[in-house]
């Protein structure tokens, strides 16, 4: 069970919180006096004084020797002379009209009108166009949805009741619907029993390897239902004129659709400069997106940008580092590294090359890449550059 599934299941006691907070109030601890005018705060009880012998103040108990002898004959006379309150009766109380429910009923009413929103929305199944196999247990999930739209760095909720009835699981949107396309996708890390079964559902044992489309072959997909998008960190990528963007592993994710929308129309966004930075173990992984960054990389060159974009692959292995290398991905040869970044240059270098301006930090990764990165992310440089960080949950 993941953190995220931990945060997920208890997150649905709230039901319980709010009958017992519905109890707690309508058992009446909170009560209010209802006679304040024969039996005022601080008045004296002359009855219970005398039958349990507790001795007045001094300045009362001359007046009470005799009962209302001497000056006073009425008890009027004595509290207008000497403003003591006297208790005409035992106080009578009463439980307080339960008002917790004024105050849980609206946000409850709207929290059940976004559930019953979310549910209408996801109720329709997605059309699965295309799924692809990746290296290193990667699978890609091309779809369409009616009336689906989605912006960069944002995710979805999957649910496929073939695979378990009440598992939903949380995916980052590599390619967001545009105008021109109604295609989007999400990358599964095959790790964990779900994964493993919806792989072996989408995926025969004999073309794992292989594309899939289903206007072609007559394979039959189960039910796959979405819920979102849903809003995360990286959306602000595009907002920032220079941004820093660290992925590990399958944490580039969030970043393929970024990449995806700066290849369709770059211009209408505030960014300028982006930093990739792709960590990874095992050079196969870099394949998974070595052609859009290609594609990518290959566009601005034409269009006369080539600062817009500074690619730079780390590989942490030297095993099979010849597989890369080759005339498809030229343009990634030179942008690969081999060994883990040296965080402390990279960001006096960006630094330096973006003096005075305001550099949004984005990571999803492991959480030593990301304690380093916001580390450095808060120390002051001497460019007067100044960096934000932003962080996407990794697990």
């Amino acid at each position: 069970v993941s953190n995220y599934d931990i945060f997920w299941y208890t997150h649905n006691l709230f039901f319980v919180f709010y009958m017992l907070l519905m109890l707690h109030v309508s058992g009446g601890l909170l009560k209010y006096q209802t006679n304040l005018d024969t039996h005022p705060p601080g008045c004296v009880n002359l009855n219970r004084t005398r039958s349990q012998n507790i001795s007045l103040p001094e300045y009362l108990s001359e007046h009470f020797h005799e009962p209302f002898s001497g000056r006073y004959s009425k008890p009027e006379e004595l509290i207008q002379s000497t403003s003591v309150k006297i208790c005409m009766e035992e106080p009578r109380f009463q439980a307080n009209f339960p008002q917790t429910w004024l105050w849980i009923s609206g946000p409850l009413c709207l929290y059940c009108a976004e559930r019953l929103y979310r549910c209408i929305r996801s109720n329709k199944p997605v059309t699965i166009i295309s799924v692809i196999s990746h290296p290193s247990d990667v699978m890609e999930v091309r779809m369409v949805k009616e009336n689906f739209k989605a912006r960069p760095g944002q995710y979805i909720i999957l649910h496929c009741p073939s695979v378990s009835a009440l598992e939903n699981h949380p995916f980052t949107l590599t390619m967001c619907p545009t105008e021109t396309k109604a295609t989007f996708g999400v990358h599964l890390k095959i790790v964990g029993d779900w994964t493993e079964r919806f792989r072996d559902l989408l995926l025969p044992p004999s073309s794992q390897d292989s594309e899939i489309l289903p206007f072609i072959q007559s394979r039959h997909y189960p039910k796959l239902y979405i819920d979102g998008p849903f809003g995360s960190p990286f959306e602000e990528s595009l907002n920032y004129e220079v941004s820093l963007c660290v992925a590990g592993g399958i944490g580039v994710t969030p970043f393929a659709s970024i990449l995806n929308t700066l290849l369709d129309d770059w211009k209408p966004y505030k960014l300028r400069r982006l930093y990739f930075i792709w960590v990874c173990r095992d050079i196969q992984s870099f394949r998974w997106f070595a052609d859009l960054l290609c594609v990518l990389y290959n566009k601005f060159w034409q269009e006369n940008r080539p600062d817009y974009v500074n690619i730079q692959l780390y590989l942490s292995q030297t095993d099979g580092i010849q597989k890369i290398i080759g005339e498809k991905y030229h343009a990634l040869n030179s942008r690969l590294f081999i060994g883990r970044p040296r965080w402390k240059l990279l960001f006096d270098e960006v630094a330096k090359c973006n003096r005075g301006k305001t550099v949004g930090v984005f990571c999803c990764g492991p959480s030593s890449i990301s304690k380093t990165l916001h580390k450095l992310s808060n120390q002051n440089n001497s460019y007067g550059t100044r960096f934000e960080y932003n962080k996407e949950s990794f697990s």
